[in-house]
């Protein structure tokens, strides 16, 4: 279940009928996003995972870890690190200049937006590249090989056994 279970509408229902498919000695193996990381702190409302209405649960890892035990399985392993994907400035930095910019043509607008707004929102965005660039570049090759030590992984993961 790789970044499943915060989309799903009744997780734990999800979490049964993996134990129900499961043979006793199979695993499961979940990952989701970590509300409880340093970057959902630091990064706030420009953190990616908070993707609405997209993601519509989080579960913090020692959740997650007691409801599998409740179900019959036993976590074997935990990792945050590893799961982590390198996107957080980047898309922190995207999130912020798209609530900056004048919004895009979208359904629930009283009224598409005129040529002046759309080329606002396009010169935003085209100023902002050599920030994006950086923000790649922070993310790919000084977090990614620091974010064990930094603790700042966005997901974690855990592997379990159906008892």
């Amino acid at each position: 279940m790789f970044h499943y279970l915060e989309h799903s509408i009744q997780p734990e229902r999800e979490l049964r009928a993996a134990h129900q498919a499961l043979r006793p000695g199979g695993h499961l193996l979940i990952e989701v996003p970590d509300p409880e990381s340093r970057y959902a702190r630091l990064l706030g409302r420009w953190w990616l995972p908070w993707l609405q209405p997209q993601h519509l649960h989080y579960a913090p890892v020692g959740n997650l870890r007691r409801k599998l035990t409740d179900l019959g399985f036993t976590v074997l392993a935990e990792q945050h690190a590893e799961p982590h994907d390198p996107v957080d400035l980047l898309a922190a930095l995207w999130l912020a200049l798209g609530a900056l910019a004048p919004h895009d043509d979208v359904p629930w607008l009283p009224q598409p937006p005129s040529t002046l707004r759309r080329r606002l929102r396009t010169a935003i965005f085209v100023a902002g590249i050599p920030l994006f660039v950086l923000a790649t570049l922070l993310d790919r090759l000084v977090v990614k090989p620091l974010s064990h030590r930094l603790g700042l992984s966005n997901a974690y993961r855990l592997l379990a056994r159906r008892d």
